[in-house]
């Protein structure tokens, strides 16, 4: 980090590494500290001391891995006429949609770098791009064949942001007690009155801080995604987070609308010749004949023959 240009971030790092450090030391002297007589070696009490800081060091050690690479040679950037003909031909490309973002990172220098595909008369070749790819600041630094031919060459990445300082990836989640959009739509499905479709509407737009409806946590996905977009500090992430703001207040509109329609659904159940298709298919049976003759008026017996005296 000394060799680093100086940067505002880097006392966060300093401190990430101080961290990191503690964390290490903490985990070689648990790992170092005799057993107990009737402890064995990797006893539950153990595991559990060492959690915490291997937890620390899987959520953060991506900080130190990026940081471990920087020190390495990159190609120097194109100059002269050799730049002039790569920016035009990046330039153009951008505007006729022929170039191709793979991959993007910061550099020790905060510069956002791109590795892009620019397709050209049918070929195409692997430029790296320095500022924000479209924007006035976009820069070709070099050409290549491949993408590993160009990461190599490119300035090494520095580690990215976090949207939230406090984030856990691997911090156990609490159960999620909310019904899910298959259990809904099942729901719906197996509905036989209008009763049972106005509860799953009003589970789905639940908001109620009981327990939340998949369409007002889709509204704070949307709407943590917005966040996302404008932390980006580019033009196109601030135009995708006006518009992922609009989705979100959208959502919230519709959430309203679902409500207002789920209560004017009145009372109704299914008219009864939706019957169930036959599972197998069998023919029907034919109605049995009658085991009895049907009443009727009694017929008059033959005489029979004459007796003799």
């Amino acid at each position: 980090m000394d060799a680093m240009p100086p940067a505002r971030h880097h006392a966060a790092w300093r401190e990430l590494i101080d961290d990191m450090a503690h964390a290490a030391d903490q985990i070689h002297h648990i790992r170092s500290a005799p057993a107990g007589q009737d402890e064995p070696d990797a006893s539950p009490v153990r595991h559990l001391q060492l959690w915490p800081y291997v937890l620390a060091w899987a959520e953060r050690s991506f900080i130190i891995g990026d940081l471990a690479g920087q020190h390495r040679p990159v190609s120097p950037p194109l100059s002269g006429e050799e730049l002039r003909l790569w920016q035009g031909r990046a330039q153009a490309a951008w505007e006729r949609g022929d170039l191709d973002t793979t991959d993007v990172w910061y550099s020790a220098s905060n510069e956002l770098i791109t590795l892009a595909y620019l397709v050209e008369h049918g070929e195409q070749s692997v430029v790296v791009l320095a500022g924000e790819v479209g924007s006035e600041q976009m820069r070709v630094l070099g050409h290549y064949a491949t993408v590993s031919e160009a990461e190599r060459a490119a300035p090494p990445p520095v580690p990215a942001g976090v949207l939230r300082p406090d984030f856990a990836p691997f911090q156990q989640q609490p159960p999620a007690s909310e019904v899910s959009v298959a259990e809904l739509i099942r729901k719906v499905d197996e509905a036989q009155h209008t009763g049972d479709v106005y509860m799953a509407l009003l589970d789905a737009v639940d908001d109620s801080g009981f327990s939340r409806g998949p369409l007002p946590r889709l509204g704070d996905l949307v709407d943590r995604a917005a966040k996302f977009a404008d932390a980006l500090e580019t033009k196109q992430g601030q135009h995708s987070a006006a518009r992922l703001s609009v989705l979100a207040r959208q959502l919230g509109a519709l959430r309203e609308e679902i409500e207002l329609v789920a209560e004017s659904l009145g009372a109704g159940a299914l008219p009864p010749h939706r019957t169930p298709r036959p599972v197998f298919h069998v023919a029907p049976t034919p109605p049995a004949p009658p085991t009895t003759p049907p009443a009727g008026p009694v017929a008059p017996h033959p005489p029979g023959p004459a007796r003799h005296r």
